[in-house]
């Protein structure tokens, strides 16, 4: 029996270290992306309210600057993951995934969130590692719960592109 349970624990482990391989590797150079990456790895259903604040306050400094595909690729796995844990941030994390999909011309709720769940089942058919299972139990089981919040998203990007 406690063969097993390592087993499990080992397989989640190799799954979490597959989805943030390309956030442990921003972590050789970028000292906030190490910290993210050290600080997910600890995130769980009873990670504090500060502890959860600092999380988001390093992944903020990250500022990885790309493309809008690589930006929402690289942001991906990590903010659905925190909001598996702790959905009271995704006022805080939402923008990730809905501002470069809008860069990209997404810009109806219904639309966007498809295009989200569309990400999601291309990117594990390419690796089924790119997403942990916390990550795609979000995307799959509340994303599409969050019309209002997804709205509220597409909204800020059309008054930002106005200003």
């Amino acid at each position: 029996m406690e063969l097993s349970k390592g087993n499990k624990s080992e397989s989640a482990n190799i799954e979490f270290e597959e989805a943030f391989s390309d956030l442990k590797r921003m972590g050789e150079i970028v000292p906030s992306a190490k910290r993210t990456f050290e600080l997910l790895s600890e995130l769980n259903s009873k990670t504090t309210d500060s502890e959860s604040d600092n999380l988001i306050a390093v992944l903020h400094q990250i500022q990885y600057h790309s493309n809008t595909n690589s930006f929402f690729y690289f942001y991906f796995p990590i903010v659905t993951y925190i909001l598996y844990f702790k959905p009271k941030y995704e006022s805080e994390l939402l923008k990730f995934l809905i501002e470069p999909n809008f860069a990209n011309g997404t810009s109806e709720t219904n639309e966007m969130i498809e295009e989200i769940i569309g990400a999601m089942k291309y990117k594990l058919g390419q690796n089924q590692y790119y997403l942990t299972e916390e990550s795609q139990h979000w995307i799959i089981n509340e994303l599409p719960k969050l019309h209002k919040e997804v709205q509220r998203e597409i909204e800020v990007c059309w008054k930002e592109l106005k200003n």
